[in-house]
């Protein structure tokens, strides 16, 4: 009777170590079939439910309760879910095809089975030795999961799948040696993914204890598990549990023991050469077969001998005379007419249940060298060679030699993601409901948002929060080592998930998510004993959305919606110039030469050293160089918050000046255009440079000097305006810590020159390496320099201020003055007394704080702008960092506004800055808009050139001296540029000829006039689409186009 009554009081515990064990060892063997769907439901189904109505029945006895920390976030979840799915049932199934209500009612009821499991586990933690027996039982687990993967890869174990509709019928497979271990999983990334969950685990659960053996014992299985996932061959589950594992260690306390686990992490590596290979496959080079007219992919192409198709039935349409009498009628193309070396595509993806469309995983096409032109090639739908049916077509194809990423990125970047998108976008708030949207959408998140919209993504990261805000408060109560590891590896182990969702399904997998959740009720219900004080999760949950680290994501939210449509835009002008040198090998004395040698150019070896690490690891792959720009440009943001927020000292005005900051449009080159990457590189050094500077005032610890000179020292190697970051140092010293300025002052402030001394050896290096001075648009005029300095000042604000569009009329007026020096001259002088009496108004009546932030804020911007200040024009990059000082004041009068309206009501001043506010983000978003679209199409016309030009020029193969003229040269669209210069640079990848001559002409006749000079010289003509078409000059003096279309 005490047993029973035992195991009745204990039902939930047992049910959990039991579901702990059975889910992740029994195989999925279907019971019962779904229609529509390959999902199927199991025996763990079963078993779930079965625990769900024990539940219910003890909750009706209120013997167990609904009352946990994640009750709220997870009922929240469950309800956003039920809304959007009748919402997409209703309105958005009847118009998408392949879409079915019963299918989204069981994925609905899936969500609900996933996370009741928590409440069992947290039902389950009656008293806080319960512990030990759930790490016993994920410990052995554990060990039966690595020996049956053993087994799987040297006994012959069969593995039951769900990898496609055939495979998940429950048909056990026998793997050979070299296929990637599932163990008892449904594949080789559920098994990595449980991995990732429950190594971080148990390695901590071995910090807790102090008996020597269990540490040891941990300790192996640990190892063994990490061996494990070795034979998954899953890079993205390997490299999140190292990271896991790093945080694990962090949260432990263990930094020193990081560089130990790197050792361990490379002898493993050592014995691991598929992983290693999994790596080195995910860009391979392929020949492929291109449409020449239109630069489409058709496909992986391969020369086949004509004996392959001797079997074969070669399926054509009659493509000449001479063929017509042998075909007849027939479609059969005779054995006869198949050339001794043909050209074949095979259909891809058929044997992997994808849909992908041919070509799309190619990595720059256009700008991939051509190695043949055809008129025909043959297509086979099967991969099998004993297929006796291929197709023969006719056209200009071209093959090029290109990159491609492997099969599973493509499938991803190309096939489900822009499905999910799509999905989001029908209903942006509650997505298109559950089962709109693949089995396997590879990326957690994106299905949340597809499928339930923001809100349920909300919802479901809330769940997270909460858990989140009650282990900080109630971990520092916990007095037991075993349990505060247990909570720690939890932690460590749903930090790895985190990262894992962002390529694979893993709150999907079932497996998964029922330990998950399981796991996510131990930790809350153990935690719940060492609960000592309410928790008031409404307060907490306001600090955490508005603590400094909400922000920076906010802000990083914010800079990805904004410019993440760029990521495709194509390579322009000046980028094919950059990735030419990195190449070509143009530096031939490898990266010692980047510092060493500038041959007339700007002198910037960090720019340089940054290209060629990109193009050694993405080659021409714009989207990744564009999201290093979009990256850089959001930790300027960043920064800019965090500095504004010693400088205002208050939150939301150091939030508002980092968003504004952001939409601002006038410095937008610098972000859409590739090859201003060095000025937000210089961006970042120069404002980090200044943050650790602050750091080391407010704490005095060394390493913050130390980081800020070394910051100095990198922002001159990417761009010439990194002269200017002590200076900034130098002025915030002086406006908010010294109480005024004099020459004994410097005596004091030695380390002002250990600031300024890096620019010795730049400017030496500099010289040396024979760099870009002053010379043609970057000279300075020195009779004209005050008008120049004063005038780029005027339009530099105006630009801040109100974007590019006031330019037009900043020109126009700047060319009146420059034509009239008297009244130059007299705008000067009125300019100035405005000045002094601005100054004495307002600056002298300003509290004394009040007028720091001010100074600060209108020299940050004129320093900034140094450099650039007496040149003869202006350009938007160069406003990027200088933007910030007059954001600052902007907000900072934005304050000073509110203040003075202050006297009218709360009510009226706070809806006039709003008003403001929404006009200046109006004005800057409009144009934003705008730009953004210039480049857009900016990239096109340079791709379209790119694809006209292979499909005109058949001497592709020559080479030799040569000259190429270009009439009609596409500059700038909008506020985007095109071929300013780069030009040739963009044709030496498609023709690699070193000694071909490119020259921009800006007639036809003058173009042609200088071709009769060679018989090596072609002239090209650009449309309006910026494709191009050869130009020739017929014996009677008539202009043709050849090629026009």
């Amino acid at each position: 009777m005490n047993i029973v009554r035992w195991i009745v009081n204990n039902i939930f515990f047992l049910a959990t170590l039991f579901l702990l064990a059975f889910i992740p060892l029994y195989p999925k063997i279907p019971l019962l079939d779904v229609e529509n769907t390959w999902v199927y439901i199991r025996l763990e189904d079963v078993i779930v439910v079965f625990v769900f109505l024990i539940w219910i029945t003890f909750f009706l006895f209120k013997k167990v309760t609904l009352k946990t920390p994640l009750t709220l976030p997870i009922i929240l979840f469950w309800i956003i879910g039920g809304l959007a799915t009748l919402h997409g049932i209703l309105l958005i199934f009847p118009t998408i095809a392949n879409v079915f209500p019963n299918v989204a009612f069981l994925s609905f009821l899936r969500r609900i089975e996933y996370l009741f499991l928590f409440f069992v586990a947290f039902a389950a933690m009656k008293i806080k030795t319960h512990i030990f027996y759930v790490a016993a039982t994920l410990v052995v687990v554990l060990l039966l999961v690595v020996g049956y993967g053993v087994g799987q890869k040297f006994l012959e174990f069969p593995a039951y799948l769900t990898m496609n509709e055939e495979f998940a019928k429950g048909i056990p497979i026998q793997l050979s040696q070299l296929s990637r271990v599932p163990s008892t999983f449904a594949g080789h990334y559920d098994l990595a993914a449980y991995l990732v969950l429950v190594i971080p685990l148990i390695v901590s659960m071995a910090f807790g204890f102090k008996n020597l053996l269990i540490k040891i014992f941990l300790l192996i299985s640990a190892s063994l598990g990490f061996g494990l996932i070795f034979m998954t061959v899953s890079r993205v589950s390997f490299f999140v549990l190292l990271l896991s594992m790093i945080m694990l260690l962090i949260l432990q306390k263990k930094r020193l023991l990081i560089f130990s686990f790197f050792l361990i992490v490379l002898v493993f590596l050592s014995f691991s050469p598929s992983l290693l290979a999994r790596f080195g496959s995910t860009v391979s080079e392929v020949d492929v077969l291109v449409d020449s007219s239109s630069g489409a992919a058709i496909g992986h192409v391969k020369d086949v001998p004509a004996e392959y198709f001797k079997d074969k039935v070669v399926l054509r349409q009659p493509a000449s005379k001479e063929e017509s009498h042998v075909a007849s009628s027939s479609a059969i193309l005779p054995f006869l007419f198949i050339p001794e070396v043909a050209s074949l595509v095979v259909e891809e993806n058929t044997l992997t249940g994808e849909n992908l469309p041919q070509g799309t995983s190619y990595i720059n096409l256009p700008l991939s060298p051509v190695t043949k032109k055809i008129g025909q090639f043959f297509y086979q739908k099967s991969n099998d060679p004993k297929t006796a049916e291929v197709r023969v077509f006719y056209g200009d194809f071209l093959v090029k030699r290109a990159k491609a990423y492997d099969l599973s990125f493509t499938t991803r970047f190309q096939g489900e993601w822009p499905k999910t998108i799509a999905a989001f976008k029908r209903n942006i708030f509650l997505g298109s409901g559950y089962g709109s949207v693949s089995l396997a959408v590879d990326n957690n998140y994106l299905r949340i948002l597809g499928e339930s919209g923001l809100l349920g993504f909300v919802a479901f990261i809330s769940i997270f929060l909460t858990a989140g805000i009650y282990i900080k408060r109630v971990l520092p109560s916990v007095d037991s080592p075993v349990v505060r590891s247990f909570v720690l590896g939890f932690v460590a182990g749903t930090f790895g998930l985190a990262l894992n969702a962002v390529l694979i399904d893993v709150f999907e997998a079932s497996k998964i998510a029922f330990t998950y959740w399981l796991l996510m009720g131990v930790t809350i219900g153990v935690l719940q004993l060492y609960k000592k004080e309410k928790i008031d999760f409404f307060k907490e949950f306001i600090k955490v959305v508005s603590s400094p680290y909400a922000i920076i994501m906010y802000l990083f939210i914010v800079t990805v919606l904004l410019f993440y449509s760029a990521s495709s835009y194509y390579f322009v002008g000046d980028d094919f110039t950059w990735l030419r040198w990195v190449s070509d090998g143009y530096f031939k004395n490898g990266i010692l030469s980047y510092f060493t040698e500038a041959n007339g150019f700007f002198y910037r070896p960090g720019a340089k050293l940054y290209f060629s690490l990109m193009y050694s690891a993405f080659w021409l792959n714009q989207v990744m160089y564009h999201a290093v720009s979009i990256f850089l440009h959001f930790l300027v943001a960043g920064f800019i918050f965090l500095i504004s927020k010693r400088i205002l000292k208050d939150v939301f005005l150091s939030t508002a000046t980092a968003f504004l900051f952001l939409i601002m449009s006038g410095y937008s080159e610098a972000v859409f255009w590739i090859s201003s990457t060095g000025f937000l590189f210089n961006a970042v050094f120069a404002l980090s440079s200044l943050l650790f500077y602050m750091f080391w005032k407010e704490k005095r610890r060394k390493i913050f000097f130390i980081l800020s000179f070394f910051c100095i020292a990198l922002s001159l190697l990417f761009h010439e305006i990194g002269i200017i970051t002590p200076l900034l140092i130098i002025l915030y010293d002086l406006v908010f810590v010294e109480k005024q300025f004099s020459l004994g002052l410097l005596q004091k402030k030695r380390y002002y020159f250990v600031f300024l001394s890096p620019l010795i050896p730049y400017l030496a290096l500099r010289y040396a390496a024979n760099s870009h001075w002053f010379s043609g648009d970057y000279s300075y005029n020195l009779l004209k320099l005050p008008f120049n300095s004063i005038g780029n000042i005027i339009g530099y604000l105006s630009l801040s201020l109100f974007g590019p569009m006031s330019l037009s009329l900043y020109s126009g007026f700047r060319s009146i003055l420059r034509e009239h020096v008297v009244i130059s001259a007299v705008a000067l002088t009125i300019l100035a007394c405005i000045t002094v009496f601005f100054y004495r108004m307002v600056m002298k009546k300003m509290a004394k704080e009040d007028a720091k932030i001010v100074v600060f804020g209108f020299l940050f911007f004129i320093i900034a702008l140094a450099p650039f200040l007496g040149l003869g024009n202006i350009s938007s990059r160069y406003s990027y960092l200088s933007s910030f000082g007059l954001v600052l004041l902007s907000v900072f009068f934005l304050k000073k506004t509110y203040g003075f309206l202050l006297v009218n009501g709360r009510g009226i001043a706070v809806t006039s800055v709003i008003i403001i506010v929404l006009i200046f983000s109006f004005l800057h978003l409009m144009q934003l808009q705008k730009i953004n679209s210039d480049w857009k199409v900016a990239g096109e016309k340079s791709k379209k050139f790119l694809v006209s030009f292979s499909d005109i020029y058949p001497d592709y193969q020559i080479k030799g001296k040569m000259q190429f003229y270009f009439v009609n040269v596409p500059i700038r669209v909008g506020d985007a540029w095109v071929f300013p210069v780069g030009l040739g640079d963009a044709l030496w990848f498609i023709l690699k000829n070193e000694d071909l001559a490119v020259y921009q002409v800006q007639s036809s006749k003058t173009a042609l006039d200088l071709a009769e000079t060679s018989e090596r010289s072609k002239v090209f003509m650009f449309d309006t689409r910026a494709a191009v078409s050869e130009v020739r000059r017929t014996d009677n003096g008539d202009i043709i186009y050849l090629n026009a279309k």
